[in-house]
């Protein structure tokens, strides 16, 4: 796989002012979700939240589906692919976050919602876990590690695109809430650690740069086959709404897009 240093800049994350406010944010998060998961406003909130029907189920089917690891990770590859250095950085960010996920899912292992609440008093939408594993939430990671992406590579550029984003991957990571997959605690440390994973991931590739040639046949023929494998993933699990097929099927679309818009690039 071929490497290059054409674009030492193009992470443009080397601010310390832009590094500091990830750091902090990030530690905030997770302060605040272990801080709710030891309140009673966690249990408190969570009913509250679901007392009212604000938007349509299959709403909250759609977007919840873009939390999901393999999902959010194809549509950073879709946004991203063309930046050496962004490109290194999504795939830093996804090998650090899985393994911690997991580790800290069966690690802590506290109940869902519905292992301590009766289904009366939730509104869940969907086929939501019914077991443990629910501390943190894996889909509020991958939101929080897509909304600390697109701070470092859009900044204040385009601030209106930027805002747009933040706010669609918060509503990504309360869309588990609303779902009644997950209490509010769980979501918020989630979303903390996906900031934390891009933090951790930028260290990584200063300390050892990954940076490769987008433009060659055989990186280009790698991200080719990761995204076949992931997008195969993503369909296995069993589809809940309409509003998740149509999630799905618009990765899918996306993807597809991105192979015939770059493979003849890179061919050339």
């Amino acid at each position: 796989m071929t490497v290059v240093r054409e674009n030492p800049d193009s992470l443009a994350v080397y601010s310390p002012s832009v590094t500091q406010t990830a750091w902090l944010t990030a530690l905030i998060c997770i302060a605040c979700g272990v801080g709710l998961h030891h309140s009673s406003l966690n249990q408190e909130w969570l009913i509250q939240g679901h007392q009212k029907t604000w938007l349509p189920e299959q709403f909250w089917l759609f977007v919840t589906q873009w939390g999901d690891a393999g999902q959010c990770l194809l549509l950073m590859l879709i946004l991203f692919a063309r930046d050496s250095g962004k490109l290194a950085l999504v795939l830093k960010t996804w090998l650090l976050g899985i393994p911690v996920s997991m580790v800290l899912k069966h690690t802590l292992n506290f109940p869902r919602p519905l292992n301590l609440i009766d289904a009366q008093w939730l509104q869940v939408i969907g086929h939501p876990p019914l077991l443990g594993h629910s501390m943190p939430s894996g889909h509020a990671m991958a939101a929080g590690s897509a909304a600390a992406l697109l701070f470092l590579f859009i900044r204040f550029d385009r601030p209106r695109l930027l805002w747009v984003g933040l706010v669609l991957c918060a509503l990504v990571a309360l869309s588990r809430v609303s779902v009644g997959a997950h209490w509010p605690a769980d979501v918020v440390t989630g979303f903390g650690l996906g900031g934390l994973m891009v933090i951790l991931a930028h260290h990584w590739e200063k300390l050892q740069p990954w940076v490769l040639n987008p433009d060659a046949l055989w990186t280009r023929f790698g991200l080719v086959a990761l995204q076949a494998l992931v997008l195969y993933l993503v369909w296995i699990p069993p589809v809940e709404g309409f509003g998740m097929a149509l999630a799905r099927g618009a990765i899918s679309a996306g993807v597809l897009l991105g192979v015939l818009t770059l493979w003849p690039r890179a061919r050339a």
